[in-house]
């Protein structure tokens, strides 16, 4: 085909004045269809996700509201051992002997200055604030069967003795010599033979004034009579290391 005459070529170039070539508008066409089709993908795909986040969620709702929940895990109740206290030891220095003398050299104004002690025997320092004033020994024996209480001056002979109770009781007070002055009782329950001596000596060798014993006679046989004090000593028995008494409890 041969190409326009002039007279219409200048017409043609007249009407399609300012049109874009037909290159350009190809051009235009694909990249306009490609656009259309990235978005088409875009919403394809976005689509997509929120159904899979609905049918996520609709399945969460479902287990939590129809299906029985888990049992709580329990917790294992923790047994805390009960504090055991331990029951308070007897101290070694109680004295049952002792609560039964002490009030009565108190109430001289007299104290106890120390406390020896062995199986079956007490011996308590009397003390008249720092001064010494003598002791109190007291001893307990095993003195069953046909036993009797000695008599000072003869020891084959039996005492003539006098009543406590169920007691039977000697007393050798001896305060002739004032460097030595001594109040001695001896007890004995007949019905088991449990002898108790007690003995207050003052301070030897100061005079007569000075060497008071801690215990007046009268105190002395209240407590060798004291029931009390055979059921402190409870089962001990004096053999060996006992006092040595003016009146020995052979």
């Amino acid at each position: 085909m041969s190409a326009p005459s002039g007279p219409l070529r200048e017409l043609l170039e007249h009407v399609l004045e300012g049109e874009p070539s037909v290159g350009d508008e190809v051009d235009a066409v694909f990249r306009r269809a490609d656009r259309l089709r990235r978005r088409r993908t875009q919403l394809l795909l976005g689509s997509g996700l929120l159904a899979a986040a609905g049918v996520v969620a609709a399945g969460y709702l479902i287990t939590t509201t129809l299906l029985p929940g888990a049992p709580p895990t329990a917790t294992p109740a923790v047994s805390v051992p009960a504090t055991v206290r331990p029951a308070p030891a007897v101290s070694e220095a109680a004295d049952g002997v002792r609560e039964m003398v002490e009030p009565l050299i108190a109430g001289r104004g007299l104290g106890i200055k120390s406390v020896e002690r062995g199986d079956g025997w007490r011996r308590y320092h009397v003390v008249d604030g720092d001064e010494p004033r003598g002791a109190i020994d007291v001893a307990v024996y095993d003195r069953s069967g046909s036993y009797c209480l000695p008599v000072k001056a003869d020891k084959k002979a039996c005492a003539r003795v006098d009543k406590a109770g169920d007691l039977e009781f000697v007393r050798y007070d001896d305060v002739s010599d004032e460097n030595w002055q001594v109040r001695q009782t001896i007890a004995r329950r007949p019905g088991d033979g449990r002898t108790i001596a007690v003995m207050a000596t003052g301070k030897r060798d100061v005079g007569a004034a000075r060497g008071k014993p801690g215990l007046t006679g009268a105190q002395v046989e209240q407590v060798a009579t004291d029931e009390r004090v055979f059921d402190a000593f409870g089962g001990e028995a004096c053999e060996k290391g006992c006092p040595p008494f003016r009146t020995p409890v052979s």
